[in-house]
């Protein structure tokens, strides 16, 4: 596709607004936690950004509306409050089965649908998966292997993913503007003081979704095509797959500070963290700036659009559900946990959460292929 943004036609709007009025009225005026360490995030925020700004908002608002009407029980939950504000949304009542009541404005329409146990129920069991089982692993997992982690075969794929970056782009990091300290005399830094650091190969998806079926399922899911494929086997460490960034533009990107969107085979920067949030290298670059990827070489593969779009909607929605600093600040309470930073309660629902995460993951690992 040529864009991260899915056009929707009139009738498919209508099941959207339906929604998304719903959740925006609703945000705010109830809480239901997603705890993570001791950062918790909202269900109701998290929807709506779903349903708003995801990869396809059309695909997840349909999925959403499905569990809320797939049991009687639940459609005769709906057909109490719920009716047509409006002529647009009159299909979607006749086809999903529902019998609505007298009209009555959107205001008491989300007053019911939040005293709904039962609504409640489904919009939190709907949301949880998404948030702990690819939101949560693709921020936590988001890094590559350094040379002391993986063995000595995915040492050798680092460096060799590394080469062929350094071959389609040249010695100079294009997000970042740092030389690569190996880069050879010829190469000049774009300016003083840009120079003196290793570079690294980063991955777009993460290199750990490689072993991670349910995290690969829920990326699927999000996207609406089937990305096994992509995120299996050499594909996982194939420079489609990969960017070449400093150690602090790198983690940037993987906490989904920044992001690339791709339109009409082009690429552009897009900003979402703070400017005091961001590293020095990443403020080089105007927020829309477009990056131009291949000057050195075009035998190797440019980044997949598929994959750049992927990371800018799921950057989309982490800001704008409020969940990107509430994972983030998570995982660095991780970091001080595995470094004995930690102690008394805190300590223990740090350590808590984090078992979680791990256990959580345990059913979808599969053995990790390098060779």
């Amino acid at each position: 596709m040529s864009s991260a943004v899915v056009p929707i036609n009139f009738e498919q709007k209508s099941l959207i607004e339906t929604l998304r009025t719903i959740l925006r009225l609703s945000r705010g005026l109830i809480s239901i936690p997603l705890p993570y360490g001791n950062n918790p995030s909202e269900v109701i925020s998290l929807a709506l950004a779903l349903v708003e700004v995801s990869y396809n908002p059309l695909l997840l608002a349909n999925d959403l509306w499905m569990s809320l009407t797939d049991e009687t029980e639940k459609i005769e939950a709906l057909s109490e409050f719920l009716s047509p504000v409006g002529a647009p949304f009159r299909r979607i009542f006749a086809v999903r089965g529902l019998t609505p009541k007298a009209p009555q404005n959107w205001d008491g329409v989300a007053r019911r649908f939040r005293e709904s146990k039962l609504l409640m129920k489904v919009l939190d069991s709907w949301t949880r998966p998404i948030y702990y089982d690819m939101l949560v692993p693709m921020m936590a997992k988001g890094r590559t292997p350094t040379p002391s982690e993986g063995g000595t075969s995915a040492r050798r794929k680092q460096m060799s993913l590394k080469k062929l970056l350094t071959q389609r782009d040249g010695w100079i990091s294009l997000v970042g503007k740092m030389m690569d300290e190996k880069a050879p005399p010829e190469v000049k830094p774009v300016r003083r003081g840009y120079g003196g650091v290793t570079l690294q190969a980063a991955h777009i998806v993460p290199f750990s979704a490689n072993g991670h079926s349910v995290l690969r399922t829920m990326l699927s899911k999000f996207v609406g095509q089937d990305m096994e494929s992509l995120l299996t086997g050499e594909m996982i460490n194939d420079p489609s797959n990969a960017l070449l960034l400093d150690a602090l533009t790198h983690a940037a990107f993987c906490l989904f500070k920044f992001s690339l969107e791709c339109q009409d085979d082009r690429y552009f920067f897009r900003r979402f963290a703070p400017d005091r949030k961001l590293p020095t290298e990443v403020l080089r670059h105007r927020d829309n700036e477009e990056i131009i990827f291949g000057r050195a070489s075009r035998s190797v593969a440019r980044p997949l659009p598929l994959l750049c779009n992927l990371h800018y909607a799921i950057a989309r929605v982490l800001w704008a559900s409020g969940a990107a600093e509430n994972i983030a600040n998570a995982l660095a309470d991780e970091d001080e946990l595995r470094d004995a930073h930690m102690e008394g309660d805190y300590w223990d629902r740090v350590r808590a959460s984090y078992l979680q995460r791990e256990l959580r993951a345990l059913p979808g690992l599969d053995e990790l292929v390098i060779d």
